[in-house]
């Protein structure tokens, strides 16, 4: 049973400092855990932690008490958790007047929580407490011969920069077991001793580098209990139209049967849009096909030099593609791939992809043959239970995508928008996806929720009331139909960008409110939606609000859905939408037209355009607040652009009239050209009046270089020089 959450505010006096206000950031805690079945109490230090303090949390509970001495710099908390609390790693967010903090995250399990202690007096028991550089932190415990004992340290799941390195020693001083970097606890560090005499063990914890980073905090688990790093099967298959088939996190029990509480997060499994079967350890080898692609195989390494092969039903004369999870999943397995006919003829084979250890290929499979063997083993024969794997074999125009949310927060100002990015993997699909928000708070409406057809990306824009105020946590889902399918995937959030095949460790956007926000933005004047073209420019006309009592220059730039093409690895800012020109608004003004500047080269999508503006201080050294326009989805008014590639000729004709009585040669002359355009001066005989003048332009000449372009007639009366009048000529060159 889930109790509903119980928040008991306090009106808190918060002293608000003159610096620059930012959203709410947690920057430490007094634990790193929480206790199931009890009340925990917890001290958050940080920064803009209030006024109007709301917590938000993940996981469920039975309720949330802030205390009277808490204030915008700390937060003291009572966090109730009632018994049925299922263990995990939950996370915890401020929101405050200034926004939502990014999630904070916390061990959930049946644990005693405690700060980091010299001796312990009971087991089991979590110990919070920070290591950096080349510190080493030592406890120690009476154990009795006999006793099994874990030792666990929860520090990159817990987001701290610390490599650690655990050992137990016995009270002789010599070491019993060590652990550090396990690839089934992502990188931490865990050892299971039996102790062998009655005595007092030391804990011995450091980073395995003596470099320990900052943030160096963990928590520290040490006695018996349960826990599960994987569990077969690695993948489900989601069902069309059911909410539940969008959870990343199935429940299950605990494999291990060894008395005591359970600890950690249990397995996050994949819910993919394919069939999905597991083979345990203990099935008999299958000379039949286990079905026909596309499939997902979740399947076991459990002995050393094993390696397994799944016959799988294909269509003649197509083009699959065949992929392992493991190290990307966190287990040790380090597959090698083959893909074979029945005879054994080799189709593929593939040992590591670019960015992974997991192997990944594709293969055309002949004429005539409707089965093939698809075979995996470790590259070092290893086995073991926990050299667990998944294969996916799709046809390669499969059609799948990904999403991921870079940022795990993002801040509304009341009254004005924000956006934020959103991008797509695709595989065999092009077309538009709906993005929906199912966890909005009031007052926030979103627009542009979709990502256009064939674009990686989008900026969707946040919009608050000017009354909102309340923050809130929820996830994000993708929709796109294929071929009379709805294909829906839950998006990633933060840090963790996941990927096919494997489910993310954070799923929930926060969204906070500003609810005195030092700068808006808006457009003066919407642009056209199709305002883009290729080599040209747009203005961009932006109003300026500044807060009560707000001052200073406003600094302008662009936020676009583009990723800019890299040449050696650094922007080419030639083929990048940017803005030219001014881009700084004086203190006393509030509107500014910018200029868009669009590239040659640009692919015919939408793309999605913001400004974004910063207030400065006076001296415009600091950044006193910033702010969004809505975005813009704009396309392509042409896709054609002309322009000139090598010298244009511009040939003048004219007529010369001379006074009565006057009969001498007359030379005419171009002048104010630029050095680079040429223009041969025109003799016109002293019997002639008809002339004929020929301007030669280089390539890439601006027009504002040709404004003072004009003709002139010369020639000599009574032995001295003479001019014409002077015939100003207007130059177009089709540049800008």
């Amino acid at each position: 049973m889930v109790r509903p959450l119980v928040l008991v505010g306090l009106a808190l006096v918060f002293c608000l400092s003159s610096e620059i206000l930012a959203a709410p950031q947690i920057d430490n805690a007094s634990l790193r855990g929480l206790t199931i079945g009890q009340t925990t109490r917890l001290t958050l230090h940080g920064k803009q932690l209030g006024p109007d303090t709301q917590v938000k949390l993940d996981f469920p509970a039975a309720a949330v008490r802030i205390l009277p001495e808490s204030n915008a710099q700390k937060i003291e908390l009572e966090i109730e958790l009632s018994a049925d609390v299922e263990p995990t790693h939950g996370h915890l967010r401020i929101a405050s007047a200034t926004g939502i903090s990014p999630p904070f995250t916390l061990g959930i399990d049946q644990l005693s929580e405690a700060p980091f202690i010299e001796k312990i007096e009971t087991l089991p028991i979590a110990l919070s407490g920070h290591l950096s550089g080349s510190q080493l932190l030592t406890t120690s415990f009476s154990g009795k011969a006999g006793q099994q004992v874990i030792v666990e340290v929860e520090a990159q799941r817990l987001g701290s920069k610390l490599q650690p390195l655990v050992s137990i020693d016995d009270q002789r001083g010599t070491q019993l077991a060590y652990s550090s970097g396990e690839v089934t606890i992502q990188g931490d560090a865990r050892v299971e001793v039996e102790l062998p005499a009655d005595g007092t063990y030391t804990i011995k914890l450091q980073d395995v580098l003596f470099k320990g980073g900052s943030p160096g905090h963990f928590r520290l688990k040490v006695g018996q209990f349960n826990y599960a790093d994987l569990m077969l099967p690695l993948a489900l298959t989601s069902t069309d139209g059911e909410a539940s088939a969008l959870k990343s996190i199935v429940n299950v029990s605990s494999p291990t049967q060894a008395p005591g509480p359970f600890s950690g997060p249990l397995p996050k499994i994949y819910t993919s849009g394919i069939p999905e079967i597991s083979v345990g350890p203990d099935n008999e080898p299958m000379d039949a096909s286990i079905g026909a692609a596309p499939i997902g195989i979740s399947s076991v390494l459990s002995e050393p030099k094993e390696s397994d092969a799944f016959l799988i039903d294909v269509m003649p004369g197509t083009k699959y593609r065949a992929e392992v999870f493991a190290q990307r999943l966190h287990s040790p397995v380090d597959a090698v791939l083959e893909i074979r006919k029945p005879d054994g003829g080799m189709l593929a084979s593939s040992d590591d992809q670019n960015n992974t250890p997991d192997p990944a290929t594709t293969f055309d499979v002949p004429q005539g043959v409707s089965q093939v063997s698809v075979s995996v083993h470790d590259v070092a024969r290893a086995g073991s239970p926990m050299h667990l794997y998944r294969i996916a074999v799709t046809p390669a125009n499969h059609a799948d995508f990904h999403l991921h949310i870079p940022s795990p927060a993002i801040n509304i100002p009341a009254g004005g928008s924000a956006v934020m990015e959103v991008i797509v993997q695709r595989r065999g699909f092009g077309g538009p996806i709906a993005l929906d928000f199912p966890g909005l708070p009031p007052g926030v409406q979103v627009s542009l929720n979709e990502i256009p057809a064939r674009a990686d990306r989008a900026l969707v824009t946040f919009t608050a009331s000017a009354d909102a105020q309340q923050a809130a946590v929820g996830t994000v889902i993708g929709k796109a139909v294929v071929r009379d399918q709805t294909i829906e995937r839950l998006s990633a959030v933060g840090t963790d960008a996941a990927g096919f095949g494997w489910a993310s460790a954070e799923t929930n956007l926060g969204i906070g409110i500003v609810q005195k926000p030092k700068l808006t933005l808006a457009y003066s004047s919407t642009p056209a939606a199709n305002a883009l073209g290729i080599g040209q420019s747009t203005p961009l006309k932006v109003n300026v609000q500044r807060g009560e009592g707000e001052t200073g220059p406003v600094r302008f730039s662009l936020v676009t859905s583009q990723v800019i093409p890299q040449v050696k690895d650094k922007p080419d800012l030639s083929k990048a939408i940017k803005l030219n020109g001014e881009q700084l608004l004086a203190a006393d003004q509030s509107e500014m037209t910018l200029t868009l500047s669009i590239p040659e080269q640009l692919k015919d999508i939408a793309w999605d355009i913001a400004v974004k503006g910063e207030l400065l201080s006076d001296d415009q050294k600091q950044v006193k607040a910033s702010s969004t326009t809505p975005a813009v989805r704009l396309t392509i008014g042409s896709p054609v652009f002309l322009a000139l590639t090598g010298e244009s000729i511009v040939r003048l004709k004219g007529k010369i009239s001379r006074a009565g009585g006057f009969a001498e040669a007359v030379t005419i002359v171009a002048e104010g050209l630029p050095k680079e355009a040429k223009a041969a001066p025109v003799e016109v005989a002293a019997d002639k009046s008809d002339f004929e003048i020929e301007i030669v332009l280089p390539t890439g000449i601006q027009a504002k270089q040709l404004a003072d372009v004009k003709l002139i007639a010369k020639t000599k009366r009574n032995g001295e020089d003479a001019t014409s009048n002077q015939l100003a000529i207007k130059l177009e060159t089709g540049m800008k």
